[in-house]
């Protein structure tokens, strides 16, 4: 890597981080001019910038320049602080093609504006994602308000859910300063985000994190993709990214540690886990006992999954409304059982590493269960901009039922332990409050009968009878567990389970096909 770069980026960070007027522009601007080029398709074009600081602040002027004439036309109008964001997310949609996208990899940085500022209609593709158009509008009024005299814009903040961005302009952060710059209709954009949509996960309930400009830092930061570009998705990264994404974070969460929200946490400790895992694996094939024992204890990202769950659950976050912290805890460890059981098994012992691998999966299973995850999902109803919560759950529960069958394979047995069904049990009794009022997923269902057969019938009514069950549907369903008559299990959760004026379930039509996100 080239050392004068990357030290000068971070030297830009920190100037930054230590600055009472954040210049959101530049910190972007310096991100990008380093992930775009290091992430390139081709091996033989990927580089630090050979002047990085020359590139930033050329990058920087152009946009300066862009800001100005914003400036220009806001001089000829009245208008109050929704309508200047307006005005400034029209200018920044006008010299874009198209929608924003967010299966584009690389354009979520104000970088990649001024390219297009500075190219033109030369490039073919001027596009932006969510973050990327946000970032960009907000670092545009944050220039107004600081050169050009617009104090009404220096309230504006960016506000950032597990999947989602916007802006926030009232200075509380209630909901009714929410602006929604990402919608490619000229007469949607700048409205407040629509009440109905609280509800859902795509919006945390109304509790995302309000990121001051220094925290915005953070979410740029953790916003860095270190995924090559190529044609099919090959999962290959860029280690360079990786290394100063990790610099980076780690810098913030030692000397400011209170920038560092549940997300940026989770980024942290996925990159952690990743360096560890290099060095297990090294571990395992030098056949050093001493190195793998030592490198399975000091499990940092643990620690840092932990912190994020510690943070979400505070009141600030509305408490309990972050689904990730719990699915990325829940993902670690069960990576880390997998580990043991079949690369750290021969050096271990097989009796040490699978007691070890219980563990993990114990925890891993509380962590989704009604003390963990499970709480999370009571807080919302599912919505059809939820798809990245869809697929999530969905992962987590394959998982699971992966994870009792590999153990029904060890014991070539009906499964008698149950705390790990307690746990399942109790994650399904939080999709069902989620789905109130729909049909819960057909192939869901599927995944749940398969893995209970695997289980005495003592012990599913053991696991029903322990489990922290809150959801009507759930409570109907327990005395089916131990017959697991399942045609009349898959009719009660097929059920929209809507009640009518006397009480009663009523149910919904099947639609014809395959089951869709907004069924």
């Amino acid at each position: 890597m080239d050392h004068e770069s990357i030290m000068a980026l971070y030297a830009v960070i920190q100037q930054e981080l230590q600055s009472p007027d954040v210049n959101i522009a530049k910190v972007s601007i310096a991100l990008g001019s380093v992930e775009s080029p290091l992430t390139k398709r081709d091996p033989t074009e990927r580089c630090w910038p050979v002047n990085f600081l020359g590139e930033v602040m050329e990058c920087l002027d152009i946009f300066q320049l862009f800001v100005a004439e914003i400036n220009r036309q806001l001089a000829t109008k009245e208008l109050d602080a929704r309508g200047k964001v307006k005005l400034v997310a029209d200018a920044v949609w006008s010299k874009l093609t198209g929608v924003f996208v967010n299966d584009v990899l690389h354009v979520q940085h104000v970088y990649i504006f001024t390219q297009h500022l500075k190219y033109g209609t030369k490039s073919s593709k001027r596009q932006l994602d969510c973050g990327g158009v946000v970032t960009t509008v907000l670092a545009a009024c944050q220039l107004l308000a600081l050169q050009y005299g617009h104090t009404d814009l220096a309230a504006c903040k960016f506000q950032v859910s597990e999947d989602h961005c916007w802006l926030n302009c009232d200075p509380g952060g209630g909901r009714e300063g929410t602006i929604e710059v990402t919608t490619d209709s000229a007469v949607k954009r700048a409205l407040p985000v629509d009440a109905a949509a609280w509800q859902g996960w795509l919006y945390s309930g109304g509790h995302a994190p309000l990121c001051s400009h220094q925290m915005t830092i953070t979410a740029m930061i953790t916003s860095m993709n270190p995924s090559i570009t190529t044609r099919q998705n090959t999962g290959e990264d860029s280690a360079q990214v990786q290394r100063a994404q990790r610099h980076l974070l780690r810098m913030i969460h030692s000397n400011y540690p209170d920038l560092m929200y549940p997300a940026a946490l989770g980024c942290l400790a996925d990159l952690e886990e990743r360096q560890v895992q290099d060095a297990l694996e090294a571990a395992v094939e030098g056949d050093d006992k001493a190195k793998l024992e030592q490198h399975l204890q000091a499990n940092q990202a643990q620690s840092l999954f932990e912190r994020a769950i510690q943070i979400s659950t505070q009141p600030g976050l509305g408490g309990h409304h972050q689904w990730y912290p719990y699915s990325y805890m829940f993902g670690h460890l069960m990576r880390r059982a997998e580990f043991l059981v079949k690369e750290a098994a021969q050096l271990l012992g097989q009796d040490v590493a699978l007691q070890q691998a219980d563990v993990a999966i114990q925890s891993a299973m509380q962590s989704i269960g009604s003390r963990g995850g499970a709480v999370v999902l009571q807080h919302y109803r599912f919505m059809s901009t939820d798809e990245q919560l869809y697929k999530d759950l969905e992962g987590v529960l394959e998982q699971s039922c992966d994870m009792f069958r590999w153990r029904h394979q060890q014991v070539k047995q009906p499964i008698t332990h149950t705390n790990q069904l307690t746990s399942l049990l109790e994650f399904w009794d939080g999709i069902c409050h989620l789905y109130t009022g729909k049909a819960k997923p057909s192939h869901w269902i599927g995944h749940l009968l398969k893995t209970l057969k695997l289980f005495t019938a003592e012990a599913r009514i053991h696991a029903a009878s322990t489990a922290e069950i809150r959801s009507a549907v759930m409570t109907k369903a327990n005395p089916l567990w131990a017959e697991l008559k399942a045609a009349r299990i898959k009719a009660l959760f097929e059920t929209a389970d809507l009640a009518d004026a006397n009480g009663n379930s009523s149910k919904r039509k099947k639609r014809s096909g395959t089951y869709r996100l907004d069924s």
